[in-house]
C-alpha cells in the first residue's frame, strides 16, 4: 500500500497560550482540534478551500491544475468505454426458502446471536434470497435490546470477506477435506488410547453452553490433555479480586435505571464491557426518568472514553494513581483503610454523591485496574448497600472448567517438552500473545500443531495443519450474554466457504456428527427433556431461550483488600496504557474495510493508530501529532506516530491493539503499528516505559478537519431546568410555501443521548450500500459515509468537555441545493425529503457548495472496482450501486419509506406512527435518533420537535431544515 500523509500539523503547541486564549473569549466555544484552536494557517486554509484535497495534496498552480483537470476529463471519457464485470455470485440457498409463508423477493428475519470476547449478542439478520444482507438489534435479547455496535453491524462485510479459508492447509499446501480427516482419524485414535497424554488445547473464552458440554466429555475422553483458554481482552484482575472478595468468582451484573449517582474507574462502561449496549440504553432510560433527579455520572480515568465523554464530571488520572485515589475513597465512605497522604481534591465530592445516593449507587472498575483496586470497589459498593439494587452477582458466564491452564503454561510445557500434539481452536494467539511469549517459535517445536480459524493469519502460518472456521453467520452454536441469558446461533446462509465450527470440530474428536445443529439440540434436549420440540421451536424463532438469565447468588460478607492482593510496584518513567481499538477490537476485524474506514470517536482517525498523549505530555516532550516516537517497554521497542488527545491524562500513553498486521488480508496488512509488540505478560493492561522523539513524522490519517462547519452555532447544552431559545421566528424567504397534503418526514436527535458510539454510522453504510474508499481517498477527505458523528470540545484542553453530534442529510424544507443544480438531479418531493436523481447527476458539485452543513458526498472514483470494495452479495438491492461521478448523501431510508407505504397500502391502513424505522435510528442504543410524520401531530417525532429543547442546525440560515436536535442537558454546568 502506497504511503499517505496526513494534514501537516505545524509546531508543538503553547499550552497555556490557548488557555489564556479561551479565557479571554465568551461563552463556551466549541473546537474539534488544537490546530483548529490555536488557528493554525494550514487548518484555516483547509477548511476555507472549496476543493480541500487538492490544498491538502501539494501547492497547485491555476495552470497546472486545469492541465490536470483537462487530462482527468479524457481519462475519464476513455474508462468510461471499458464495462465493468459483474462478478456477482449466483444467490445462495438458505432455510428461509423452507419457511412458512415465505415469498421470493421479500426479505426474511432470521434471529441468531454474534459473539465478542466470548459473550453473546442477540441480533436479527436480514436475508435477501438466501443473501443475508444486513444485521439489526433482537429487541428480544437483553444485551441488545434491538440496537447493535459497530461490530455486529460489520460482521456483514466479515462474513464475506474474499480472504477467508476455504480450504485445508498442511505445511502451506492446500489439502482437501477427505485428506484431512484421513489424518486427523488415526490421531485421535492414538489419543484415545493415550488418555490424551501430550495433547494440549488452547481456546478463546466462551459461554457456549453446547461448547462447554462437548468440552467436558472431550476432557473424559482425553483425561490427560491440558486444556488452556486466552484472549487478548481478559480481565483477570477482575477475577482475581472477585475470588478475594467473594470466597469464589463471580460475575456482576450492573443495573444502571436504578442508579443515581455512578462512578467509573477507567474502562469504558459504554463501548467495552459485555454489556456496554444494555448499560447505554439503561443509563439513558434513567435520564428520561421524570420522576426522578438526573443521575450523576462521574469518570475517573487515564484516556478519554465515551463513558467520560458523557459524564457530568470527568477525573484525568494516571494509571499509578489510581490504588491511592481509590482507597481514599473507600476511606472517606468508611469502608476501607486510611488513605495515604494528600488524597485527590475530588474524593470528598465524589464520597458525598456516593453518600447521598446510598444504595442507588454505583461503582465501576475497568479491566485494565489492578486486582486491588477492584477489591476496593466491591468493598464500597457493599458498603454503600448497592447489592441487590444497583448490582447482582452470578456465576461466571464464561466457565468452562475450574482447571483451566493460561497461556503462560502452554508456553512451559512446550518448553519442557510435554507438547506432543497442539490444537489451537479459534483467535490467532501468535499475534495477540503478549511480547515476552514467543509463541511462534515455540509453536515450531511441537511435533504436530494445528489451527482452526477463519483465515490464513499468524498463527496459522505456523501451525502445520489450518482448518477452516465456519462464520458465526453459517453455523450452529449457542452463547450466554453478559447476564447469563442465552441466545441460540442459527446459520442464516448456506455456507459462503467450507469450514468447521469449533463445535464442530469437537464433536468430531469425541467421535460424534459433525452436524452442527444436531450437537446443539442435544444439549438443549438433556436439559428440556419432554418439552424439547416446542421450546427449540420458539428459542429459535426469538433468538433467545426464555427464562435463562443466571439468578442471584446471595453474597458472603467477605469483601476486605486481603492481603493476596499485592499493589503493583511503580517506577519512574511514563505509564503505559493498553486498550482495545474502537474500530478493529483485538485485531479480529482488522480485514474489515468499513471498520478501518470508521473515524473512531474522539480522534476522528481511519485507517491506523496512534501512541496517544495528553497536550501537556506533548509539551513536555515538544511534540505535535504525527512525529514520530520511539516507546520502550521492558527492553522492547516500537515506534509509533503520537496523537494528542485532549483530556488523556499527563505522564501516560495509550496504545491501542489490533494493528501491524502482517497476515490479516488484503485490507488490514501493513496498517499502523503492532502494540502487542510491547505489551507484557506480568501487566498486560498497564505497564512502565520510556520515550524518546523519533525525529521524523508518521502519517496519521484523521477525518476531524473534513467538513467544518467553521464555528458555527452547533451544540447546544442547557441546564435542567432551562431551555434554549430557538430560531423559531419565521423569516422571509423567496421559496414559495408549499402544503404538505399527506406524509412529512422529519427526525429529531437527542444530543442530551447520542454517546457518539457510531453504530449508526455503520448502519447507515451497510443498509445504504456506501462504499469504502481507502486510505489514499480518505485522506484526501473523500470518505463517503451519508452520516457522519462530529465531535466538539469546550474548554481546557487538558481536560475538556466533550460533545458528539450526528449530522446526516438535513432534508432542509428551503434547501439552497436544489437551486443550484442545472440538470435538477437534487430536487424535492411531495413528501418533503430532499431526494437525489443519479441518472441526471453530472456531478457538478455546485449542491455540496451551496449545502451549508457539508452533508453531500461525491463519488469522485469507481469505489466499487477496487480492493475495497463489499462483495456484490452483500448488497442491498433495495438501494442503487451508485457509479463514479454523482452526488451521494442520505435520504431517510427511502427504501423503507416505500416499503412500508406499500405495506401499508396492501392492507388498507395509514402508515402507523413508529413503523418506520430509519438504519441509523435502529442501530441507535440509547434512542437519540427519532423519525416520524411531523403532519401527525400524536407521533413520536412530532412531540420530540415541540420540546423546549428543539432547535434547528443553523437555523438562522432559514433553510427550515426536516432533521432538528434537542440541546444536550447538563446538571453541573449553565451553558447556551
Amino acid at each position: 500500500m502506497p504511503p499517505v500523509e496526513a494534514m501537516g500539523e505545524g509546531a508543538p503547541f503553547d499550552l497555556d497560550a490557548l488557555r489564556a486564549r479561551l479565557a479571554a473569549e465568551d461563552g463556551s466555544r466549541l473546537w474539534r482540534s488544537l490546530e483548529e484552536l490555536a488557528d493554525a494557517p494550514e487548518v484555516r486554509r483547509y477548511v476555507e478551500a472549496e476543493f480541500p484535497d487538492i490544498v491538502q495534496a501539494s501547492s497547485i498552480d491555476r495552470r497546472t491544475l486545469l492541465r490536470l483537470m483537462s487530462a482527468s476529463l479524457a481519462l475519464g471519457g476513455l474508462a468510461a468505454c471499458n464495462g465493468s464485470e459483474a462478478g456477482r455470485n449466483a444467490p445462495l440457498l438458505s432455510q428461509s426458502h423452507n419457511m412458512p409463508g415465505y415469498t421470493p423477493g421479500v426479505p426474511v428475519t432470521i434471529a441468531t446471536s454474534l459473539p465478542l470476547n466470548g459473550y453473546g449478542r442477540g441480533v436479527l439478520v436480514k436475508a435477501q434470497e438466501g443473501r443475508p444482507i444486513k444485521i439489526e438489534g433482537n429487541p428480544l435479547h437483553p444485551a441488545s435490546l434491538g440496537a447493535t455496535d459497530v461490530f455486529a453491524q460489520a460482521e456483514i462485510l466479515s462474513l464475506y470477506d474474499p480472504d477467508r479459508s476455504d480450504t485445508p492447509l498442511q505445511n502451506g499446501f492446500p489439502r482437501s477435506w477427505e485428506e484431512l480427516t484421513s489424518f486427523i482419524r488415526p490421531v485421535r485414535n492414538e489419543l484415545v488410547v493415550a488418555e490424551g497424554r501430550g495433547l494440549h488445547i488452547l481456546t478463546t473464552p466462551t459461554s457456549s453452553p453446547t461448547l462447554q458440554r462437548l468440552m467436558a466429555q472431550a476432557r473424559q475422553l482425553f483425561p490427560l490433555a491440558q486444556w488452556h483458554v486466552f484472549s487478548p481482552i481478559a480481565d483477570d484482575n477482575r477475577r482475581v479480586a472477585a475470588t478475594a472478595a467473594f470466597g469464589r468468582d463471580l460475575d456482576l451484573v450492573y443495573d444502571l435505571t436504578q442508579a443515581d449517582a455512578v462512578v467509573t474507574l477507567g474502562g469504558d462502561l459504554f463501548a467495552e464491557e459485555p454489556g456496554h449496549l444494555r448499560h447505554a440504553a439503561d443509563y439513558q432510560a434513567r435520564r428520561r426518568m421524570q420522576d426522578r433527579a438526573l443521575p450523576r455520572l462521574f469518570a475517573v480515568e487515564t484516556r478519554p472514553s465515551l463513558v467520560g465523554a458523557r459524564a457530568d464530571e470527568r477525573i484525568p488520572l494516571r494509571p499509578r494513581d489510581f490504588e491511592a485515589f481509590v482507597q481514599a475513597l473507600a476511606a472517606a465512605l468508611g469502608t476501607g483503610p486510611a488513605p495515604i497522604p494528600a488524597p485527590h481534591p475530588s474524593i470528598s465530592k465524589l464520597a458525598d454523591e456516593l453518600r447521598g445516593a446510598g444504595s442507588r449507587s454505583l461503582v465501576v472498575a475497568g479491566r485494565e485496574q489492578s486486582a486491588r483496586v477492584h477489591a476496593f470497589v466491591h468493598a464500597i459498593n457493599a458498603g454503600l448497600g448497592a447489592f441487590g439494587t444497583t448490582i447482582r452477582a452470578i456465576e461466571p458466564v464464561r466457565t468452562m472448567a475450574e482447571d483451566l491452564r493460561t497461556l503462560a503454561d502452554l508456553a512451559g510445557a512446550i518448553e519442557a517438552g510435554e507438547v506432543s500434539r497442539l490444537a489451537i481452536l479459534g483467535g490467532n494467539p501468535v499475534y495477540t500473545a503478549p511480547a515476552d511469549i514467543d509463541l511462534a517459535s515455540l509453536i515450531r517445536r511441537v511435533p504436530l500443531s494445528l489451527h482452526l480459524g477463519q483465515h490464513r493469519d499468524e498463527t496459522a502460518a505456523v501451525c502445520q495443519w489450518h482448518i477452516p472456521e465456519a462464520h458465526p453467520l453459517e453455523s450452529w452454536g449457542d452463547l450466554r450474554a453478559f447476564d447469563g441469558t442465552v441466545g441460540l446461533r442459527q446459520p442464516v446462509a448456506m455456507p459462503l466457504k467450507p469450514g468447521l465450527s469449533v463445535e464442530e470440530f469437537l464433536g468430531l474428536m469425541a467421535g460424534q456428527n459433525l452436524d452442527g445443529r444436531a450437537l446443539v439440540q442435544a444439549t438443549w434436549r438433556e436439559a428440556w427433556g419432554d418439552g424439547f420440540e416446542q421450546r427449540w421451536a420458539h428459542s429459535l424463532e426469538d433468538g433467545v431461550v426464555e427464562g435463562s438469565a443466571s439468578p442471584t447468588v446471595a453474597l458472603t460478607e467477605r469483601f476486605g483488600v486481603t492481603a493476596e492482593l499485592e499493589a503493583p510496584a511503580t517506577s519512574g518513567g511514563i505509564d503505559v496504557v493498553f486498550a482495545p481499538d474502537p474500530s478493529v477490537w483485538d485485531g479480529s476485524f482488522a480485514n474489515n474495510g468499513w471498520l478501518q474506514e470508521l473515524p473512531k470517536p474522539l480522534t476522528k482517525q481511519v485507517w491506523g493508530n496512534a501512541a496517544l498523549i495528553g497536550p501537556e505530555t506533548a509539551a513536555i516532550f515538544g511534540l505535535s501529532s504525527g512525529d514520530a516516537i520511539d516507546l520502550t517497554v521492558e527492553g522492547r521497542v516500537i515506534r509509533a506516530p503520537v496523537w494528542i488527545l485532549p483530556g488523556h491524562a499527563p505522564g501516560t500513553v495509550t496504545l491501542t491493539l489490533g494493528y501491524g498486521r502482517q497476515l490479516a488480508g488484503r485490507i488490514g496488512n501493513g496498517i499502523g503499528f503492532d502494540a502487542y509488540a510491547v505489551r507484557p505478560s506480568r501487566q498486560p493492561w498497564t505497564a512502565t516505559g520510556e520515550i524518546r522523539t523519533a525525529g521524523e513524522r508518521l502519517p496519521v490519517i484523521s477525518t476531524q478537519q473534513h467538513h467544518s462547519l467553521q464555528g458555527r452555532d452547533i451544540v447546544r447544552v442547557v441546564a435542567p431546568d432551562q431551555a434554549p431559545v430557538p430560531e423559531r421566528t419565521e423569516h422571509p424567504s423567496l421559496y414559495p410555501e408549499w402544503p404538505y397534503e399527506g406524509h412529512a418526514w422529519g427526525m429529531a436527535i437527542d444530543l442530551d443521548a447520542c454517546i457518539g458510539c457510531n453504530a449508526c454510522v455503520i448502519a447507515c453504510q451497510a443498509e445504504n450500500n456506501i462504499a469504502v474508499v481507502g486510505p489514499e481517498e480518505a485522506t484526501r477527505g473523500r470518505e463517503m459515509h451519508w452520516l457522519r458523528v462530529d465531535r466538539y470540545h469546550a474548554g481546557d484542553p487538558a481536560n475538556p468537555d466533550t460533545y458528539f453530534q450526528p449530522v446526516p442529510c438535513m432534508h432542509c424544507e428551503k434547501a439552497p441545493c436544489e437551486v443550484v443544480c442545472p440538470v435538477n438531479a437534487t430536487v424535492h418531493s411531495s413528501e418533503g425529503l430532499n431526494d437525489m436523481v443519479y441518472n441526471r447527476c453530472i456531478g457538478t458539485r455546485t449542491c455540496s457548495n451551496n449545502c451549508p452543513y457539508k452533508v453531500r458526498r461525491f463519488n469522485f472514483l469507481d469505489y466499487q472496482g477496487t480492493d475495497y470494495t463489499a462483495s456484490p452479495d452483500a448488497m442491498n438491492p433495495q438501494v442503487t450501486v451508485r457509479d463514479r461521478g454523482v452526488m451521494e448523501k442520505c435520504t431517510y431510508c427511502i427504501q423503507r419509506i416505500g416499503t412500508a407505504r406499500a405495506d401499508a397500502h396492501v392492507e388498507g391502513r395509514p402508515v402507523r406512527d413508529g413503523e418506520i424505522v430509519t438504519a441509523c435510528q435502529q442501530a441507535c442504543p440509547t434512542r437519540a435518533i427519532v423519525f416520524g410524520d411531523i403532519n401527525d401531530p400524536g407521533s413520536a417525532v412530532s412531540r420530540l420537535k415541540r420540546d423546549p429543547r428543539d432547535y434547528a442546525l443553523l437555523g438562522n440560515l432559514n433553510t427550515k431544515p426536516r432533521t432538528t436536535y434537542l440541546a444536550r442537558i447538563e446538571s453541573s454546568r449553565e451553558k447556551g
